[in-house]
């Protein structure tokens, strides 16, 4: 039932996008329609999936037991203001149809004073392959600084801490993989318009591809994908990333993978992002980045660092 109604979801989300790019008004009550269902699937996830999860834990094993000769590892973080309600998205990341061999949660340890303070159902999670890991506080960045460094010749999977993950996330991901295998794989992102700031790139159109393409920012909350070797030896300047680029990974793992001369491709047709988890909006960065406008002064920062470099 779980990855039937995400499959509504995204039909009903693909409407709503045709709808807005039409821009007709004729369509403004279908649309009104459409984002009725989609905040009683939103519901059905956040209430009816959850509170069944809490009541009826899995015990079944979330990561794989035959371990590959290239690992797959799936990374996040998370801080103080999710730690109650990470543990759903992990549970969706335990649940996939592939299963990875890894799954690490990477938490500041000048957020948390050790593990017996984490909370229970939290830690209850390792018990079926989550590994949590303590580590200096690099904000976001946490998600891919260390994992990326500890498993180079490994497949690294970013997902962020307030989604519903849809069970076929890891699956998709590796299709995409696999026709581009030098790519850094995204299931959706953003199309970046050259000599423009990043408040005036865009969505996707629906009936664009995006592939092989080195006008697209990663979106690694959609969940993204990472070869070895895709990113240029700067991404793991740390004195950089606080001073450069402090709190858009997107922004800073989108521009050291073309500084590498890497690709970015992105899941065609298009895929919205998924359901995100009732409480944790009001605590996303996007306040920071996007609705402040900081996402602008990174991006300037990053590129002009750039070229005095050269």
């Amino acid at each position: 039932m779980y990855a039937l109604i995400y499959r509504i979801y995204f039909f009903l989300r693909r409407a709503e996008k045709r709808a807005d790019e039409a821009k007709r008004p004729e369509q403004c009550v279908s649309r009104r329609m459409v984002r009725f269902f989609l905040g009683y699937i939103e519901a059905y996830y956040n209430l009816w999936v959850v509170k069944r999860w809490e009541k009826h834990p899995s015990g079944k094993r979330g990561i794989t037991v035959s371990k590959r000769e290239e690992k797959i590892i799936v990374s996040l973080t998370s801080f103080p203001g999710r730690i109650e309600t990470v543990w759903i998205t992990i549970e969706s990341l335990l649940r996939q149809t592939v299963k990875p061999d890894e799954i690490i949660l990477w938490l500041a340890d000048t957020q948390f004073a050790g593990m017996e303070t984490l909370p229970a159902r939290l830690l209850q999670l390792r018990e079926r392959g989550l590994t949590i890991r303590f580590c200096k506080d690099l904000r976001s960045h946490k998600k891919y600084f260390y994992t990326m460094q500890e498993y180079p010749r490994d497949l690294i999977l970013l997902v962020d801490d307030d989604m519903l993950y849809p069970l076929d996330t890891v699956e998709q991901l590796l299709k995409l993989h696999k026709t581009h295998p030098q790519d850094v794989c995204t299931i959706t992102g953003q199309y970046m318009i050259r000599g423009k700031a990043p408040s005036a790139w865009r969505n996707p159109y629906l009936a664009e591809r995006l592939e092989h393409s080195d006008q697209l920012q990663i979106f690694s909350g959609s969940g993204s994908l990472y070869p070895p070797g895709c990113l240029c030896a700067d991404a793991f300047d740390e004195e950089k990333i606080r001073q450069l680029c402090p709190y858009a990974d997107d922004l800073w793992l989108t521009y050291m993978t073309y500084r590498s001369g890497r690709k970015i491709t992105a899941l065609y047709p298009w895929r919205a992002f998924p359901v995100v988890i009732y409480g944790t909006a009001q605590q996303s960065l996007w306040q920071i980045n996007a609705a402040q406008g900081q996402n602008d002064v990174q991006w300037e920062q990053i590129t002009q660092n750039d070229a005095s470099d050269k």
